[in-house]
């Protein structure tokens, strides 16, 4: 658990920095975008998160990648998890630093997984459905799973509406096997 206190705190501190800034979706954005850069080049990520590679060669590394591309705060940020040897949690400290600003912006954090990509008449719907009953706005996380068949998965912090066809047609199953043990 030592670690997850260590990425909230280093989220909280990007996210107070951010906030005084008036910087927290930027921010949140520029952050998720080095993530995602890490995670789509094996070389990067490598040398981010390999601790023989020393710290000024890491910063010059970060520097070239992302100089223009984030801003000097989230840059900086970059170079003080280097110099404390915290590259590896960059991404807890993401999710972290999200759920920092979904708190603070009023937003709450919706799964939807489906079997095939939703269009986005019907995200609206649904984000319109979730907001009026939960009083703020939604931010959703996308997944496809064929495995579903159909329908959707939608979870809310803890808790889960399955409408999925795979769980449809798995309970049909239990009824019919349990119903031809009563005769």
């Amino acid at each position: 658990m030592l670690s997850a206190s260590v990425a909230r705190r280093y989220a909280r501190a990007l996210f107070d920095l951010a906030r005084e800034r008036g910087q927290v979706e930027e921010v949140g954005r520029e952050v998720e975008q080095v993530v995602e850069a890490m995670r789509a080049s094996r070389e990067l990520r490598g040398l981010w998160e390999h601790q023989e590679v020393s710290p000024r060669l890491k910063c010059a590394l970060l520097e070239q990648h992302f100089k223009g591309k984030v801003s000097d705060l989230v840059l900086h940020f970059l170079f003080l998890l280097v110099a404390k040897r915290r590259e590896v949690w960059l991404p807890r400290i993401l999710r972290e630093y999200v759920a920092l600003a979904d708190e603070a912006l009023g937003r709450v954090e919706v799964e939807v997984r489906s079997a095939v990509p939703l269009p986005d008449e019907v995200l609206d719907r649904l984000a319109e459905r979730l907001r009026q009953r939960l009083g703020k706005e939604v931010r959703f996380v996308r997944r496809v799973d064929p495995s579903l068949l159909g329908g959707l998965v939608v979870r809310v912090g803890d808790v889960l509406m399955d409408g999925s066809v795979r769980t449809q047609l798995r309970r049909m199953q239990q009824r019919l096997v349990g119903a031809g043990g009563n005769g």
